[in-house]
């Protein structure tokens, strides 16, 4: 009895340590969150870093939407777009109803490129503007850095030889600077991503 007694004690022992050092490792990570922060040389290189992101996102939307890409290539850039985007972002999509009127529609980021894929035209065609304005990084109240880029876009859907349906949407793009666990390095690092794409305004050519 009084062994089981001591082995009880032993455990209740260890599991306060344990407890306790958890407890100070999220208190120690809270606090290396809270004191670093980019300067202004490292803010440039993601306004830099976030253009490219966008270059990347609008390329695999133009093959995404193409429907005669060869379907392993559409595959690849589908699974490839998700991975720019923050866990959680939604896409808001616009389109101008027979009346004139705009309908709204937002949608998981993963729904939205399967969806974008298996459009019902028999050929669609997706341009952007070269126009791609990035505003200045801010920081937000979670110590994350949060910029916005505007981008232009124009959709074409075919019926055979006949346009379907064609509008440009005015498209806003939430981008996140994030401060990530690098398990392999064993530290935390400034990670780009790209987060909630708004339709701010749609209209017909």
């Amino acid at each position: 009895m009084l062994k089981n007694k001591l082995k009880i004690s032993v455990l209740i022992f260890m599991i306060n340590i344990l407890g306790n050092s958890v407890l100070a490792q999220t208190i120690e990570s809270s606090k290396i969150t809270n004191q670093i922060s980019l300067n202004e040389s490292d803010i440039e290189l993601f306004k830099e870093k976030s253009q490219q992101k966008i270059d990347e996102f609008t390329d695999y939307i133009v093959i995404i939407g193409d429907k005669a890409q060869p379907a392993s290539k559409r595959n690849l850039a589908e699974k490839e777009a998700l991975k720019l985007f923050f866990k959680g972002a939604i896409m808001e999509t616009s389109s101008i109803r027979s009346d004139g009127t705009t309908k709204k529609k937002q949608r998981p980021m993963a729904e939205y490129l399967y969806r974008l894929k298996t459009l019902p035209y028999l050929k669609v065609v997706i341009k952007f503007y070269d126009i791609c304005y990035v505003t200045e990084f801010t920081r937000g109240e979670d110590g994350n850095y949060y910029a916005t880029a505007t981008i232009f876009q124009e959709f074409t859907g075919f019926n055979g030889d006949n346009i379907a349906y064609h509008d440009i949407t005015k498209k806003e793009i939430s981008i996140i600077i994030n401060l990530v666990e690098d398990e392999f390095f064993n530290e935390k690092r400034w990670k780009l991503f790209l987060g909630d794409v708004k339709a701010s305004e749609t209209k017909m050519k």
